[in-house]
């Protein structure tokens, strides 16, 4: 690599052709074949020939370029179906009606699309039905049903909002989202009990738990009611939750989630298509075939606090280049910080992390260095951007400026601090879900 190259361009550079590399439609092209009337999905085989119905349900914030490539495929053979998504990203599929369901809270669309999925599906149950669930990240909130007709959409809100803001990780999150849920735990598998079903995922989430993807709608966890309980008393979620909601936890009305190992198993299969550790491979080749690094994946660097997390990547960079000399280096890592929300600021967790790191190579006057995290969806909490991209030039710029790191940390602002240095990484939704992406490039 060029001794001058700009490494803040390499950075993002990095990050926008891991995004093209992860396209979502060719990632499904990839994966599934049609020969004659037999559908393929790796191992997995399914005669089109003994169904008299084909339904197609794709749900989250890949779910528009995952219907767009099954219907390339199926064409005609698809008989009814639906979209729901946070965003219209590129042409919508022809066959398919796509709705536009709130995130990161559910709206009015997200109870609408619940509901007319789970009619679909019931409506059509048989055994000559073949439901295709296409399953990504987001779907949580953009997809949503009550467990209990006393919960209303503000109580749902209410609920997701102080999720998002309580510290959870989001494994966690969805234990509770899924007991309160009518469509996610594997309930919506049960509106259509007899029909084949085929569920293919892309992955938000760790890579061992797609139960964890939109909360399973699909796919059974194992948590269980006690599970719930000490999540509740864990993050004093009794104290932020609505009253309704209060009350439906007190009762004994909350019903057991569906667990995996039923009869219906033998019918269902579930196929992982897309992951962060796919992004995170693709991420580490073109570091080393464009620009000749040296790339290392921290593959247990994935999920714990904001400050420690930084500190954790960039001792782990410095140890790198020391390994390195001479060498330009790339330290990588991908899943999500814990990053509570403390004010009322226009950010998210990847621009606070940049933030954060900033400040501690500002202290020690590190140079050749530059950092950059970012959404694969394109969106970063609150902000309209997907990250950010930082390096030691970056909190004197901002002194210069006036602007105080510390004061935009205090309100949750990352995203109005780096918006002011033109540090900000705009994207737009991408029509993918896979997690975030952290990219360190030293220098030394």
């Amino acid at each position: 690599m060029d001794s001058k190259a700009d490494l803040r361009s390499v950075a993002i550079d990095i990050f926008r052709r891991t995004l093209a590399a992860i396209d979502v439609e060719s990632v499904v092209r990839d994966r599934l074949r049609l020969v004659g009337e037999t559908l393929m999905i790796g191992d997995e085989r399914c005669n089109l020939g003994d169904y008299r119905r084909l339904i197609v349900l794709s749900i989250g914030k890949a779910s528009v370029a995952m219907a767009r490539a099954v219907e390339n495929l199926l064409g005609d053979r698809i008989t009814a179906g639906l979209i729901v998504t946070n965003a219209l990203t590129g042409e919508a599929p022809a066959r398919l009606p796509v709705l536009i369901g709130g995130h990161p809270l559910p709206n009015a669309i997200s109870l609408e699309a619940a509901m007319r999925a789970r009619e679909l599906l019931s409506h059509n149950d048989a055994a000559d039905t073949l439901a295709i669930f296409l399953i990504s990240g987001g779907g949580s909130a953009i997809f949503e049903s009550p467990i209990d007709p006393s919960l209303t959409l503000d109580d749902l809100r209410s609920v997701n909002r102080a999720l998002v803001e309580c510290g959870a990780v989001i494994g966690e999150m969805n234990v509770i989202r899924r007991h309160l849920s009518a469509v996610k735990g594997g309930r919506l598998a049960e509106a259509a009990p007899r029909s084949r079903q085929i569920s293919l995922i892309i992955s938000d989430v760790n890579n061992d738990d797609l139960t964890s993807v939109a909360s399973g709608p699909t796919l059974p966890g194992r948590s269980t009611l006690d599970d719930f309980h000490r999540l509740i008393e864990k993050y004093r979620l009794i104290e932020k939750f609505p009253p309704a909601v209060v009350a439906l936890i007190g009762s004994a009305d909350l019903r057991p989630m569906p667990q995996p190992g039923s009869d219906a198993a033998a019918i269902r299969s579930h196929h992982l298509l897309l992951d962060n550790r796919r992004a995170l491979l693709e991420a580490k080749r073109i570091a080393e075939d464009f620009y000749g690094l040296d790339a290392v994946i921290a593959e247990d660097l994935v999920e714990d606090d904001v400050e420690t997390m930084v500190i954790e990547h960039l001792r782990r960079l410095r140890a790198l280049s020391d390994t390195h000399p001479g060498r330009t280096v790339c330290l990588l890592s991908g899943g999500e910080v814990i990053c509570p929300v403390r004010g009322d600021g226009q950010g998210g967790r990847n621009q606070e992390f940049v933030l954060r790191a900033a400040l501690h190579l500002h202290e020690v006057s590190l140079d050749q260095v530059a950092l950059l995290s970012a959404g694969t969806d394109g969106i970063d909490g609150k902000s309209p951007a997907a990250g950010a991209v930082a390096d030691g030039s970056t909190i004197p710029r901002a002194l210069e400026k006036g602007l105080s790191p510390e004061a935009f940390l205090r309100n949750s602002d990352s995203f109005s601090f780096f918006d002011a240095l033109n540090d900000a990484l705009i994207t737009g939704p991408t029509g993918n879900n896979v997690r975030d992406l952290r990219i360190m490039v030293s220098r030394k």
